[in-house]
């Protein structure tokens, strides 16, 4: 009977195990999130880059892949020097697996634009969207690996070409 029941116990901690884990990598991202959130609205494109990982890749709409802390460091400081940025991340989902998770989520970004932002840049703002994010532990912090964002806002038409006859 011990030996049924320490079974029992061992297979019920192993469909634990799992749960455990990813809670706990929701938490960690959850904070991770919010620190980045942070450090964009308060200007400090290094700090925030510091959520990813050295090789990391973040695929941001309508632009090429920025591979790499120091370039999305830049890419952040850009951005920046645009104006002010306020974030709201949600998570609505992680797995966690090991040294792996995989979060997904919704994104509300409010922009207040600079002397230096493009013209028409805050007609894009506010905008919601959704993202997917690969995480991995590096010396037991969770980062960053790629990021892929997208917006929720209808595509714009394509402009009309005339047609000469």
């Amino acid at each position: 009977m011990n030996r049924r029941l320490a079974a029992v116990a061992l297979l019920a901690l192993a469909a634990c195990a799992p749960r455990t884990e990813t809670d706990s990598a929701r938490t960690a991202i959850e904070a991770a999130n919010a620190r980045w959130a942070r450090h964009m609205a308060t200007g400090q494109a290094d700090s925030a880059a510091l959520n990813f990982a050295e090789d990391a890749v973040l695929m941001m709409d309508n632009g090429p892949s920025i591979r790499g802390r120091t370039a999305i460091q830049a890419k952040f400081a850009e951005l920046l020097s645009y104006g002010t940025w306020q974030v709201a991340l949600a998570t609505t989902r992680v797995e966690a697996y090991g040294p792996v998770a995989i979060e997904q989520g919704t994104k509300v970004v409010r922009f207040t634009p600079g002397p230096r932002a493009p013209a028409g840049m805050a007609a894009l703002y506010p905008d919601t969207g959704k993202y997917l994010t690969y995480w991995k532990k590096v010396d037991g912090a969770w980062l960053e690996a790629v990021e892929i964002g997208s917006s929720s806002r209808a595509a714009l038409a394509p402009a009309r070409v005339p047609v000469r006859h």
